[in-house]
Protein backbone atom coordinates (compact mmCIF):
# COMPACT_ATOMS: atom_id res chain seq x y z
CA UNK A 1 0.00 0.00 0.00
CA UNK A 2 2.75 2.49 -0.97
CA UNK A 3 3.41 4.62 -3.64
CA UNK A 4 -0.07 6.10 -3.17
CA UNK A 5 1.06 9.21 -5.67
CA UNK A 6 -1.34 11.38 -3.39
CA UNK A 7 -4.44 8.88 -3.36
CA UNK A 8 -6.39 7.92 -0.15
CA UNK A 9 -5.87 4.66 0.88
CA UNK A 10 -9.37 3.67 -0.10
CA UNK A 11 -8.54 5.04 -3.22
CA UNK A 12 -5.69 3.51 -3.84
CA UNK A 13 -6.67 -0.05 -2.96
CA UNK A 14 -9.81 0.34 -5.20
CA UNK A 15 -7.18 1.51 -8.26
CA UNK A 16 -5.06 -1.54 -7.38
CA UNK A 17 -7.99 -4.26 -6.92
CA UNK A 18 -9.32 -2.83 -10.57
CA UNK A 19 -5.81 -3.77 -12.04
CA UNK A 20 -5.25 -6.85 -11.36
CA UNK A 21 -8.46 -7.74 -12.12
CA UNK A 22 -7.91 -5.49 -15.67
CA UNK A 23 -4.74 -7.35 -15.78
CA UNK A 24 -7.03 -10.81 -15.60
CA UNK A 25 -4.09 -11.06 -12.22
CA UNK A 26 -7.58 -11.53 -10.82
CA UNK A 27 -9.73 -14.10 -12.53
CA UNK A 28 -13.31 -14.22 -14.03
CA UNK A 29 -15.38 -15.36 -10.22
CA UNK A 30 -12.31 -15.51 -8.34
CA UNK A 31 -13.05 -15.04 -4.75
CA UNK A 32 -12.02 -11.61 -3.23
CA UNK A 33 -10.91 -12.03 0.74
CA UNK A 34 -13.45 -10.66 2.89
CA UNK A 35 -13.43 -6.86 4.50
CA UNK A 36 -11.81 -7.71 8.01
CA UNK A 37 -9.43 -10.66 6.79
CA UNK A 38 -8.06 -8.53 3.46
CA UNK A 39 -8.17 -4.71 6.39
CA UNK A 40 -6.40 -6.86 8.44
CA UNK A 41 -3.52 -8.35 6.03
CA UNK A 42 -3.07 -4.89 4.83
CA UNK A 43 -2.85 -3.17 8.24
CA UNK A 44 -5.77 -0.84 6.73
CA UNK A 45 -8.90 -0.41 8.76
CA UNK A 46 -12.39 -1.85 7.70
CA UNK A 47 -13.92 1.78 6.35
CA UNK A 48 -10.66 1.44 3.67
CA UNK A 49 -11.47 -2.03 2.48
CA UNK A 50 -15.21 -1.37 2.81
CA UNK A 51 -14.75 1.79 0.58
CA UNK A 52 -12.71 0.53 -2.51
CA UNK A 53 -15.54 -2.67 -2.45
CA UNK A 54 -17.99 -0.71 -2.44
CA UNK A 55 -17.01 1.36 -5.15
CA UNK A 56 -15.83 -1.72 -7.37
CA UNK A 57 -19.06 -2.84 -7.28
CA UNK A 58 -20.77 0.07 -7.90
CA UNK A 59 -18.21 0.39 -11.29
CA UNK A 60 -19.51 -3.38 -11.84
CA UNK A 61 -15.92 -4.79 -11.31
CA UNK A 62 -16.97 -6.83 -8.24
CA UNK A 63 -20.59 -8.49 -6.95
CA UNK A 64 -21.57 -9.46 -3.76
CA UNK A 65 -23.11 -12.47 -3.07
CA UNK A 66 -24.98 -12.84 0.20
CA UNK A 67 -23.40 -15.52 2.88
CA UNK A 68 -20.68 -16.14 -0.12
CA UNK A 69 -18.73 -13.10 -0.24
CA UNK A 70 -17.08 -10.78 -2.68
CA UNK A 71 -15.92 -12.00 -6.59
CA UNK A 72 -14.50 -10.24 -9.43
CA UNK A 73 -16.45 -9.58 -12.80
CA UNK A 74 -13.98 -9.40 -15.68
CA UNK A 75 -14.57 -6.83 -18.24
CA UNK A 76 -14.30 -8.96 -21.54
CA UNK A 77 -15.50 -6.76 -25.36
CA UNK A 78 -18.16 -9.56 -26.65
CA UNK A 79 -17.27 -11.08 -29.80
CA UNK A 80 -19.37 -10.09 -32.93
CA UNK A 81 -22.70 -11.20 -32.76
CA UNK A 82 -25.23 -11.91 -34.96
CA UNK A 83 -28.67 -11.11 -34.07
CA UNK A 84 -32.06 -11.54 -36.00
CA UNK A 85 -33.72 -7.72 -36.18
CA UNK A 86 -36.43 -7.76 -33.87
CA UNK A 87 -39.38 -5.69 -32.82
CA UNK A 88 -37.67 -2.65 -31.92
CA UNK A 89 -39.46 0.30 -31.10
CA UNK A 90 -39.68 3.22 -32.99
CA UNK A 91 -41.41 5.99 -35.22
CA UNK A 92 -43.93 8.47 -34.97
CA UNK A 93 -46.50 6.25 -32.97
CA UNK A 94 -43.78 5.46 -30.04
CA UNK A 95 -42.69 9.28 -30.39
CA UNK A 96 -46.33 10.39 -29.70
CA UNK A 97 -47.42 8.30 -26.75
CA UNK A 98 -43.77 9.31 -25.22
CA UNK A 99 -45.36 13.18 -26.21
CA UNK A 100 -48.94 11.78 -24.54
CA UNK A 101 -47.31 10.74 -21.43
CA UNK A 102 -45.79 14.31 -21.09
CA UNK A 103 -48.83 15.59 -21.60
CA UNK A 104 -50.89 13.67 -18.62
CA UNK A 105 -47.92 14.58 -16.21
CA UNK A 106 -48.43 18.27 -16.99
CA UNK A 107 -51.86 18.20 -18.02
CA UNK A 108 -53.33 17.70 -14.10
CA UNK A 109 -51.59 20.92 -13.03
CA UNK A 110 -54.42 22.83 -14.07
CA UNK A 111 -56.07 21.97 -11.04
CA UNK A 112 -53.44 23.42 -8.74
CA UNK A 113 -51.87 27.31 -9.03
CA UNK A 114 -48.52 25.70 -10.08
CA UNK A 115 -47.05 28.39 -7.41
CA UNK A 116 -48.17 26.27 -4.76
CA UNK A 117 -47.27 22.90 -5.74
CA UNK A 118 -43.71 21.42 -4.45
CA UNK A 119 -41.24 20.29 -7.37
CA UNK A 120 -40.57 16.84 -6.68
CA UNK A 121 -40.90 16.30 -10.65
CA UNK A 122 -37.92 18.67 -11.97
CA UNK A 123 -35.60 18.64 -9.68
CA UNK A 124 -34.27 22.11 -10.57
CA UNK A 125 -32.27 23.53 -8.18
CA UNK A 126 -33.81 26.70 -6.09
CA UNK A 127 -32.29 30.47 -7.09
CA UNK A 128 -31.49 30.44 -3.37
CA UNK A 129 -28.23 28.19 -4.45
CA UNK A 130 -26.93 29.97 -6.58
CA UNK A 131 -23.62 31.59 -6.34
CA UNK A 132 -24.59 35.06 -6.64
CA UNK A 133 -22.13 37.04 -4.86
CA UNK A 134 -19.51 35.07 -6.19
CA UNK A 135 -21.00 35.09 -10.25
CA UNK A 136 -20.91 39.43 -9.52
CA UNK A 137 -17.79 39.12 -7.93
CA UNK A 138 -16.31 37.09 -10.92
CA UNK A 139 -18.07 39.51 -13.62
CA UNK A 140 -16.53 42.99 -11.88
CA UNK A 141 -12.95 40.59 -12.75
CA UNK A 142 -13.62 40.32 -15.86
CA UNK A 143 -15.06 43.59 -16.74
CA UNK A 144 -12.18 45.10 -15.18
CA UNK A 145 -9.23 42.72 -16.60
CA UNK A 146 -10.33 41.85 -20.12
CA UNK A 147 -10.41 44.49 -22.81
CA UNK A 148 -13.25 45.65 -24.72
CA UNK A 149 -12.20 43.74 -27.53
CA UNK A 150 -12.03 41.16 -26.25
CA UNK A 151 -15.24 40.92 -24.66
CA UNK A 152 -16.81 41.99 -28.01
CA UNK A 153 -14.92 39.96 -30.36
CA UNK A 154 -16.88 37.36 -32.91
CA UNK A 155 -17.12 34.13 -30.95
CA UNK A 156 -15.46 31.18 -32.88
CA UNK A 157 -17.79 28.65 -34.06
CA UNK A 158 -16.84 26.19 -31.03
CA UNK A 159 -16.61 29.11 -28.38
CA UNK A 160 -13.76 31.03 -26.67
CA UNK A 161 -10.46 28.88 -26.25
CA UNK A 162 -9.65 29.91 -22.65
CA UNK A 163 -13.49 28.50 -21.72
CA UNK A 164 -12.74 25.12 -23.74
CA UNK A 165 -8.92 25.08 -22.10
CA UNK A 166 -10.18 25.27 -18.41
CA UNK A 167 -13.15 22.99 -19.18
CA UNK A 168 -10.74 20.62 -20.31
CA UNK A 169 -8.71 20.41 -16.91
CA UNK A 170 -11.85 20.70 -15.32
CA UNK A 171 -12.49 17.34 -16.67
CA UNK A 172 -9.45 15.44 -16.06
CA UNK A 173 -9.65 16.34 -12.62
CA UNK A 174 -13.07 15.68 -11.86
CA UNK A 175 -13.92 12.83 -14.38
CA UNK A 176 -10.54 11.63 -15.62
CA UNK A 177 -11.13 12.17 -18.94
CA UNK A 178 -8.03 13.44 -21.20
CA UNK A 179 -9.12 15.62 -23.85
CA UNK A 180 -7.75 18.92 -25.32
CA UNK A 181 -9.69 21.99 -25.12
CA UNK A 182 -9.99 21.60 -29.06
CA UNK A 183 -12.41 18.74 -28.45
CA UNK A 184 -14.64 20.97 -26.85
CA UNK A 185 -17.57 23.08 -28.32
CA UNK A 186 -19.48 25.34 -26.84
CA UNK A 187 -23.33 25.92 -27.44
CA UNK A 188 -26.48 27.41 -25.80
CA UNK A 189 -27.74 24.00 -23.23
CA UNK A 190 -27.55 20.45 -24.53
CA UNK A 191 -30.86 20.61 -26.65
CA UNK A 192 -29.06 22.98 -29.04
CA UNK A 193 -25.85 20.72 -28.98
CA UNK A 194 -28.36 17.86 -29.93
CA UNK A 195 -29.19 19.69 -33.28
CA UNK A 196 -25.79 20.33 -34.12
CA UNK A 197 -24.94 16.70 -33.48
CA UNK A 198 -27.79 15.62 -35.67
CA UNK A 199 -26.13 17.78 -38.93
CA UNK A 200 -22.75 16.50 -38.07
CA UNK A 201 -23.30 12.52 -37.52
CA UNK A 202 -26.34 12.73 -40.53
CA UNK A 203 -30.18 12.37 -40.50
CA UNK A 204 -29.88 9.46 -42.73
CA UNK A 205 -29.18 7.60 -38.98
CA UNK A 206 -31.96 5.81 -36.73
CA UNK A 207 -31.04 7.16 -33.36
CA UNK A 208 -31.61 5.57 -29.74
CA UNK A 209 -33.23 6.47 -26.68
CA UNK A 210 -33.49 5.14 -23.25
CA UNK A 211 -37.23 3.51 -22.15
CA UNK A 212 -37.59 4.34 -19.55
CA UNK A 213 -35.98 7.43 -20.53
CA UNK A 214 -36.59 11.11 -20.80
CA UNK A 215 -39.25 12.30 -22.80
CA UNK A 216 -38.43 15.82 -23.90
CA UNK A 217 -35.43 13.70 -25.62
CA UNK A 218 -37.70 12.13 -28.53
CA UNK A 219 -39.40 15.69 -28.96
CA UNK A 220 -35.23 16.94 -29.71
CA UNK A 221 -34.26 14.23 -32.06
CA UNK A 222 -37.96 13.93 -33.77
CA UNK A 223 -37.77 18.25 -34.56
CA UNK A 224 -34.41 17.47 -35.77
CA UNK A 225 -36.16 14.78 -38.39
CA UNK A 226 -34.41 11.97 -37.67
CA UNK A 227 -35.91 8.41 -36.78
CA UNK A 228 -36.17 7.35 -33.21
CA UNK A 229 -35.86 4.20 -31.60
CA UNK A 230 -36.33 2.99 -28.31
CA UNK A 231 -33.80 0.54 -26.45
CA UNK A 232 -35.63 -1.34 -23.10
CA UNK A 233 -33.41 -1.22 -19.53
CA UNK A 234 -32.64 -4.33 -17.90
CA UNK A 235 -30.59 -4.65 -14.73
CA UNK A 236 -27.25 -2.79 -15.96
CA UNK A 237 -28.53 -0.78 -18.18
CA UNK A 238 -29.13 -0.17 -21.77
CA UNK A 239 -29.91 -3.74 -23.84
CA UNK A 240 -27.02 -4.88 -25.95
CA UNK A 241 -29.09 -7.29 -27.78
CA UNK A 242 -32.25 -4.92 -28.53
CA UNK A 243 -29.73 -2.34 -29.45
CA UNK A 244 -28.27 -5.06 -31.84
CA UNK A 245 -32.14 -6.00 -33.19
CA UNK A 246 -32.85 -2.13 -33.74
CA UNK A 247 -31.60 0.02 -36.66
CA UNK A 248 -30.13 2.13 -35.01
CA UNK A 249 -26.97 4.26 -35.46
CA UNK A 250 -26.56 6.16 -32.62
CA UNK A 251 -27.73 6.35 -29.42
CA UNK A 252 -28.24 8.19 -26.53
CA UNK A 253 -27.11 6.80 -23.03
CA UNK A 254 -26.76 8.48 -19.78
CA UNK A 255 -24.66 4.97 -18.39
CA UNK A 256 -23.41 7.18 -14.98
CA UNK A 257 -27.04 7.65 -13.37
CA UNK A 258 -29.54 7.03 -15.68
CA UNK A 259 -32.79 9.41 -16.04
CA UNK A 260 -34.90 8.25 -14.02
CA UNK A 261 -34.53 4.83 -13.28
CA UNK A 262 -30.82 5.81 -11.79
CA UNK A 263 -29.00 2.86 -12.77
CA UNK A 264 -25.42 2.95 -12.89
CA UNK A 265 -24.23 0.74 -15.93
CA UNK A 266 -21.13 -1.17 -14.72
CA UNK A 267 -18.07 -1.82 -16.68
CA UNK A 268 -19.02 -4.75 -18.50
CA UNK A 269 -21.82 -3.49 -20.11
CA UNK A 270 -19.83 -0.32 -20.92
CA UNK A 271 -17.11 -2.50 -22.71
CA UNK A 272 -20.15 -4.38 -24.80
CA UNK A 273 -21.58 -0.99 -25.83
CA UNK A 274 -18.49 0.15 -27.08
CA UNK A 275 -18.20 -3.66 -29.14
CA UNK A 276 -21.47 -2.32 -30.61
CA UNK A 277 -20.31 0.45 -31.71
CA UNK A 278 -17.45 -0.55 -32.98
CA UNK A 279 -19.28 -3.56 -35.18
CA UNK A 280 -19.95 -0.92 -37.90
CA UNK A 281 -18.59 1.97 -38.98
CA UNK A 282 -19.95 5.23 -38.11
CA UNK A 283 -22.07 4.37 -34.82
CA UNK A 284 -21.73 6.30 -32.13
CA UNK A 285 -22.53 6.87 -28.34
CA UNK A 286 -23.64 9.80 -26.58
CA UNK A 287 -22.68 10.06 -23.38
CA UNK A 288 -25.13 12.28 -21.25
CA UNK A 289 -22.98 13.11 -18.14
CA UNK A 290 -26.16 15.44 -16.56
CA UNK A 291 -25.83 15.28 -12.78
CA UNK A 292 -22.19 13.43 -12.80
CA UNK A 293 -20.89 16.48 -9.72
CA UNK A 294 -23.39 14.81 -7.43
CA UNK A 295 -22.10 11.10 -6.39
CA UNK A 296 -22.75 10.70 -2.74
CA UNK A 297 -20.60 7.50 -2.23
CA UNK A 298 -17.47 6.45 -3.63
CA UNK A 299 -15.49 8.30 -5.96
CA UNK A 300 -17.01 9.42 -9.39
CA UNK A 301 -17.72 6.66 -11.99
CA UNK A 302 -15.26 6.72 -14.81
CA UNK A 303 -16.59 8.01 -18.21
CA UNK A 304 -17.55 5.67 -21.47
CA UNK A 305 -15.27 8.39 -22.92
CA UNK A 306 -12.28 7.36 -20.54
CA UNK A 307 -12.19 3.89 -22.05
CA UNK A 308 -13.61 4.82 -25.54
CA UNK A 309 -10.20 3.63 -27.50
CA UNK A 310 -11.89 4.07 -30.83
CA UNK A 311 -13.36 7.37 -31.03
CA UNK A 312 -16.72 6.28 -31.01
CA UNK A 313 -17.97 8.06 -28.16
CA UNK A 314 -19.41 11.66 -27.61
CA UNK A 315 -19.25 13.46 -24.48
CA UNK A 316 -21.92 16.03 -23.69
CA UNK A 317 -23.09 17.64 -20.25
CA UNK A 318 -23.99 21.31 -19.28
CA UNK A 319 -24.11 23.32 -15.85
CA UNK A 320 -27.78 23.43 -15.65
CA UNK A 321 -27.63 20.98 -12.02
CA UNK A 322 -25.05 23.01 -10.61
CA UNK A 323 -25.53 26.56 -11.57
CA UNK A 324 -29.65 26.13 -12.58
CA UNK A 325 -31.94 25.25 -15.70
CA UNK A 326 -31.61 29.38 -16.49
CA UNK A 327 -27.93 28.87 -17.23
CA UNK A 328 -27.87 27.86 -20.91
CA UNK A 329 -24.47 26.86 -21.22
CA UNK A 330 -23.47 23.19 -22.72
CA UNK A 331 -20.54 21.08 -24.27
CA UNK A 332 -19.86 18.78 -26.54
CA UNK A 333 -16.61 16.67 -26.39
CA UNK A 334 -15.70 15.68 -29.98
CA UNK A 335 -13.53 12.47 -30.91
CA UNK A 336 -10.68 14.07 -32.46
CA UNK A 337 -11.93 12.81 -36.70
CA UNK A 338 -15.19 14.75 -35.69
CA UNK A 339 -13.45 17.85 -34.66
CA UNK A 340 -12.60 18.05 -38.14
CA UNK A 341 -15.75 17.38 -39.95
CA UNK A 342 -17.30 19.79 -37.20
CA UNK A 343 -14.92 22.51 -38.62
CA UNK A 344 -15.41 21.84 -42.14
CA UNK A 345 -19.48 21.33 -42.15
CA UNK A 346 -20.26 23.42 -39.26
CA UNK A 347 -17.82 25.71 -39.00
CA UNK A 348 -19.98 29.16 -40.37
CA UNK A 349 -22.21 28.92 -37.30
CA UNK A 350 -22.09 31.85 -35.15
CA UNK A 351 -21.57 30.69 -31.39
CA UNK A 352 -24.72 31.18 -29.33
CA UNK A 353 -23.22 31.96 -26.17
CA UNK A 354 -21.83 35.62 -25.51
CA UNK A 355 -18.35 36.04 -24.99
CA UNK A 356 -18.91 37.89 -21.71
CA UNK A 357 -20.60 34.95 -20.20
CA UNK A 358 -17.83 32.71 -21.86
CA UNK A 359 -15.17 34.41 -19.87
CA UNK A 360 -16.98 34.68 -16.58
CA UNK A 361 -17.64 31.13 -16.77
CA UNK A 362 -14.27 30.69 -17.17
CA UNK A 363 -12.71 32.80 -15.16
CA UNK A 364 -15.54 31.43 -12.32
CA UNK A 365 -13.92 27.84 -13.27
CA UNK A 366 -9.74 28.84 -13.54
CA UNK A 367 -10.41 30.86 -10.10
CA UNK A 368 -11.49 27.34 -8.14
CA UNK A 369 -15.00 29.29 -7.23
CA UNK A 370 -17.11 26.84 -9.50
CA UNK A 371 -15.12 23.66 -7.78
CA UNK A 372 -15.51 25.26 -4.08
CA UNK A 373 -19.36 26.23 -5.24
CA UNK A 374 -20.11 22.70 -6.24
CA UNK A 375 -18.48 20.70 -3.26
CA UNK A 376 -20.89 23.32 -1.00
CA UNK A 377 -24.01 22.42 -3.25
CA UNK A 378 -23.27 18.47 -3.00
CA UNK A 379 -23.02 19.02 0.90
CA UNK A 380 -26.10 20.94 0.61
CA UNK A 381 -27.94 18.31 -1.03
CA UNK A 382 -26.76 15.26 0.45
CA UNK A 383 -27.91 16.72 3.89
CA UNK A 384 -31.49 17.30 2.41
CA UNK A 385 -31.46 13.50 0.53
CA UNK A 386 -30.16 12.63 4.14
CA UNK A 387 -32.89 14.76 6.01
CA UNK A 388 -36.16 13.38 3.38
CA UNK A 389 -34.81 9.49 3.48
CA UNK A 390 -34.70 9.91 7.25
CA UNK A 391 -38.10 11.81 7.34
CA UNK A 392 -39.84 9.22 5.16
CA UNK A 393 -38.42 6.25 7.13
CA UNK A 394 -39.81 7.00 10.37
CA UNK A 395 -43.35 8.22 8.96
CA UNK A 396 -46.38 6.64 8.80
CA UNK A 397 -45.86 5.39 5.79
CA UNK A 398 -42.63 3.88 6.32
CA UNK A 399 -43.20 0.10 6.39
CA UNK A 400 -45.51 0.72 2.53
CA UNK A 401 -42.35 2.80 0.92
CA UNK A 402 -38.78 1.68 0.09
CA UNK A 403 -35.92 3.54 -1.55
CA UNK A 404 -33.02 2.59 -4.02
CA UNK A 405 -30.80 4.37 -6.02
CA UNK A 406 -29.99 7.16 -3.39
CA UNK A 407 -26.33 7.19 -3.79
CA UNK A 408 -25.82 9.30 -6.94
CA UNK A 409 -28.11 12.21 -8.81
CA UNK A 410 -30.52 14.15 -7.53
CA UNK A 411 -33.50 12.46 -7.60
CA UNK A 412 -34.25 8.70 -6.13
CA UNK A 413 -36.91 5.90 -6.90
CA UNK A 414 -39.51 5.66 -4.47
CA UNK A 415 -41.69 2.43 -4.11
CA UNK A 416 -44.83 2.50 -2.46
CA UNK A 417 -46.92 -0.79 -1.48
CA UNK A 418 -50.34 0.69 -2.23
CA UNK A 419 -53.86 -0.85 -3.51
CA UNK A 420 -53.65 2.20 -5.40
CA UNK A 421 -52.56 2.44 -9.04
CA UNK A 422 -49.44 4.94 -9.69
CA UNK A 423 -52.24 7.12 -10.96
CA UNK A 424 -54.16 7.78 -8.60
CA UNK A 425 -51.57 8.26 -6.10
CA UNK A 426 -50.29 10.99 -7.95
CA UNK A 427 -53.88 12.76 -8.25
CA UNK A 428 -53.79 11.93 -4.68
CA UNK A 429 -49.91 13.27 -4.37
CA UNK A 430 -51.31 16.60 -7.05
CA UNK A 431 -54.59 17.11 -4.26
CA UNK A 432 -51.85 17.58 -1.30
CA UNK A 433 -49.61 20.34 -3.38
CA UNK A 434 -46.85 17.37 -4.51
CA UNK A 435 -45.81 17.68 -7.85
CA UNK A 436 -44.10 13.99 -8.39
CA UNK A 437 -44.60 11.60 -11.41
CA UNK A 438 -44.73 8.14 -11.30
CA UNK A 439 -41.87 6.01 -13.34
CA UNK A 440 -44.51 4.67 -15.55
CA UNK A 441 -44.38 8.87 -17.17
CA UNK A 442 -40.98 7.95 -18.52
CA UNK A 443 -41.83 5.01 -19.92
CA UNK A 444 -41.68 5.42 -23.68
CA UNK A 445 -42.31 2.69 -25.73
CA UNK A 446 -45.90 0.28 -24.79
CA UNK A 447 -44.04 -3.08 -25.38
CA UNK A 448 -40.49 -4.82 -24.57
CA UNK A 449 -37.74 -4.65 -27.31
CA UNK A 450 -35.57 -8.48 -28.03
CA UNK A 451 -35.12 -8.54 -24.34
CA UNK A 452 -36.37 -11.50 -22.13
CA UNK A 453 -38.71 -10.08 -19.12
CA UNK A 454 -36.52 -12.21 -16.85
CA UNK A 455 -33.42 -9.52 -17.81
CA UNK A 456 -35.75 -6.47 -17.97
CA UNK A 457 -35.44 -4.06 -14.82
CA UNK A 458 -38.27 -4.36 -12.61
CA UNK A 459 -38.96 -0.99 -12.98
CA UNK A 460 -40.32 -1.76 -16.11
CA UNK A 461 -42.47 -4.76 -14.80
CA UNK A 462 -44.52 -5.59 -11.88
CA UNK A 463 -42.73 -2.80 -10.09
CA UNK A 464 -43.36 -0.01 -12.46
CA UNK A 465 -46.74 1.02 -11.56
CA UNK A 466 -46.00 2.30 -8.45
CA UNK A 467 -42.80 3.35 -8.33
CA UNK A 468 -41.92 6.95 -8.23
CA UNK A 469 -39.13 9.46 -9.57
CA UNK A 470 -38.49 11.62 -6.37
CA UNK A 471 -36.64 14.84 -7.73
CA UNK A 472 -35.26 16.47 -4.43
CA UNK A 473 -32.71 19.29 -6.22
CA UNK A 474 -35.09 22.15 -5.93
CA UNK A 475 -36.74 21.18 -2.06
CA UNK A 476 -35.89 23.17 0.93
CA UNK A 477 -35.01 21.99 4.08
CA UNK A 478 -38.16 23.51 5.67
CA UNK A 479 -40.67 22.04 3.09
CA UNK A 480 -39.14 18.03 4.09
CA UNK A 481 -42.03 17.95 6.65
CA UNK A 482 -44.75 19.62 4.68
CA UNK A 483 -43.84 16.77 1.82
CA UNK A 484 -43.77 13.71 4.36
CA UNK A 485 -47.24 14.62 5.89
CA UNK A 486 -48.80 15.51 2.60
CA UNK A 487 -47.55 11.86 1.37
CA UNK A 488 -48.98 10.10 4.75
CA UNK A 489 -51.99 11.55 3.46
CA UNK A 490 -52.18 10.94 -0.24
CA UNK A 491 -51.04 6.90 0.60
CA UNK A 492 -53.22 5.96 3.85
CA UNK A 493 -56.38 8.10 2.35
Amino acid sequence: MTDRAGASLYEHLYRCIRTDIEAGIITEGEKLPSKRSLAKHLGVSLITVEGAYSQLIAEGYLRAEQRRGYFANLPVLLPIVDFTRGNHLRSRDAVEEAERKTREIVTPLAITAASSLIDLRTGNASPELFPFKLWTRTIRSVLAHESERTLLADVPTAGVFRLREALAAYLHGLRGMNVEPEQIIIGAGAQYLYGLLVQLLGRQHTYAIETPGYPRLAKIYRANDVDVVFIPLDEQGASVNALRASAAGVVHLMPSHQFPTGLITPISRRYELLTWANERNNRYIVEDDYDCEFRFAGMPIPTLQGIDSNERVIYVNTFTKSLGAAFRVGYLVLPWHLVKRFEEQLGFYSNTVSALDQLVLAHFIESGDYERHVNRLRTMQRLLRDELIAALRISAISKRIWIEHEDAGLHFILHIDSQYSAKDLQAAFLREGLDVCPLSCYELAAKPASVSPQTRIPSVATLQDRRFTLCYGGLRREQIGSVVSAMERAVLR
